[in-house]
């Protein structure tokens, strides 16, 4: 059998011995609840505006209480008036809780502490609103005549992002997009290290090294973790979907099919590029416990190359950006949120592509030159100058 066709029969273990594992399926299970519950907890417990008291004593306009229960409707909010007979019994109802706000003969608005700007707004429009119907009738003018002309105009928002043609929304998307793609890679290439080691310490992998060479091993390992790992991000991708199409808890901005696509070319890029590398290392260490320590200098370089791609979230359109763009170790990180952003031309997306396709088949070669010198080795973990050079006596 030819290497690619052992490289796949590894990959299937992979997936279906991976795939059985409790602990797997259960920290899959854990996620994804834990995100639908992320994004429909909040719809379930938010109960809306609570509703507000005003009190009224005193001298009223006959259309203020309509008035005020429209002015709290056109903002959700549910007013519930009260009238007391006395300034005092109002003031006792105020410092008792029983209202939020007093209105003395509709021209002063008494408060338990400091004036709650948005029910003051509500209240003191409520009371214009009334008066100038009152006054326009009173002078022989159509009330709603001049309710017409005195009506503001309509005014729209518009929310700018940093980058021109993109609203926050669409930056706050790009921005969770990164975040997976970091968890997703530094996760599933973590997991090719405990692998590898795992087997190792076992002695597993003698028994695999007798009927295939040690690179289709390391390569068919990095293929059926990664399909696991891709399944298990579009699985989150779909129940984020699911569960935010559902409620109306999170505005979940919609994200082209372009920008997908490309998310999922950089997270295979990304995943295959320190795959390799965690993979060789972990070939190096003798025991699980070795794992964290002969991973440190990776996993450095993976946050650094996470930091230095959230430094140019806010300036996509700088030379700086651009190289932290086609630099191997960052690009699966920086290229997906500017092409979100729309600062990526196709040049800057073939020159990220094909740096990182040199770097992984360089890494291939320099990995799997590690991995067959090192997987053997007993005793003591090996430093990467000794299985570069050769493997020291003792080892297998």
């Amino acid at each position: 059998m030819t290497g690619p066709g052992q490289a796949w029969l590894v990959a299937v273990r992979e997936l279906r011995e991976r795939g059985r594992s409790r602990v797997f399926l259960f920290s899959v299970l854990l996620m994804l609840v834990g995100t639908a519950g992320a994004i429909v907890l909040p719809a379930l417990l938010d109960t809306g505006p609570a509703p507000r008291d005003v009190g009224l004593t005193g001298a009223a306009p006959a259309g203020l209480v309509p008035a005020l229960r429209a002015q709290g409707e056109a903002v959700g909010t549910t007013i519930r008036v009260h009238r007391y007979d006395t300034p005092a019994d109002g003031e006792a109802a105020v410092r008792d809780g029983d209202a939020d706000v007093l209105v003395v003969d509709a021209r002063e608005l008494e408060w338990p502490k400091r004036a709650d700007e948005q029910l003051q707004a509500l209240v003191t429009g409520a009371i214009q609103l009334v008066t100038v119907r009152e006054r326009a009738a009173e002078a022989g003018i159509d009330p709603d005549r001049i309710l017409t002309v005195l009506a503001p105009p309509p005014v729209s928002n518009v929310e700018l992002g940093q980058a021109a043609g993109r609203s926050p929304g669409d930056e706050n998307a790009a921005f969770v997009m990164t975040l997976v793609l970091f968890g997703a890679i530094s996760t599933f290439g973590a997991m090719v290290l405990s692998g590898v080691v795992e087997e190792k310490s076992s002695r597993t992998v003698e028994v695999l090294l007798a009927r295939m060479p040690a690179r289709s091993l390391l390569a068919g390992k990095i293929v059926g973790i990664g399909l696991l790992g891709l399944a298990q991000v579009v699985a989150l991708g779909l129940v984020a979907l699911a569960a935010g199409a559902l409620v109306d808890s999170v505005d979940i901005p919609a994200v082209r099919p372009a920008v997908v696509a490309w998310a999922v070319v950089w997270f295979v890029l990304g995943y295959a590029l320190y795959a390799t590398v965690y993979g060789a290392l972990g070939a190096l260490a003798t025991r699980t416990e070795d794992a964290s320590s002969v991973a440190g200098p990776v996993t450095i370089v993976l946050v650094l190359g996470f930091m230095a791609a959230f430094a140019t979230f806010g300036s996509i359109d700088t030379t700086w950006a651009r190289l932290v763009s086609w630099i191997p170790v960052t690009a699966p990180l920086a290229m997906p949120f500017r092409v979100a952003m729309g600062a990526a031309t196709w040049w800057d997306l073939a020159i990220a592509v094909v740096l990182t396709l040199a770097s992984i088949a360089g890494l291939v070669v320099l990995g799997g030159r590690i991995y067959t010198r090192a997987i053997l080795h007993t005793g003591a973990s090996l430093t990467l100058r000794d299985a570069w050079r050769e493997v020291r006596p003792g080892s297998r």
